[in-house]
């Protein structure tokens, strides 16, 4: 008997993570009664970037990520689950 294999769009995976972390940044920005600008300063970003990363449109880097969690207290935690 042949398993079937799920289809996946990886494309649609991999933006809504981008959203995701967007809004898990949003959060941790609120919490810390942090501004975009003072996140851009921060990492030493232009704020027009952390603009794209807060709407989902930049297309990040693990390291930038960790770099940006770092700079509110956060450290960056990899996990998986099966789609």
């Amino acid at each position: 008997m042949k398993k079937k294999i799920k289809q996946v769009d990886h494309e649609y995976v991999a933006e809504g993570q981008k959203v995701e972390f967007a809004l898990l940044l949003a959060k941790l920005l609120s919490a810390k009664r942090m501004t975009r600008a003072q996140l851009a300063k921060a990492t030493g970003k232009h704020i027009s970037y952390i603009t794209r990363v807060m709407g989902g449109d930049a297309n990040l880097t693990i390291e930038t990520m960790a770099h940006l969690l770092a700079a509110v207290g956060e450290e960056l935690k990899i996990t998986c689950h099966r789609l």
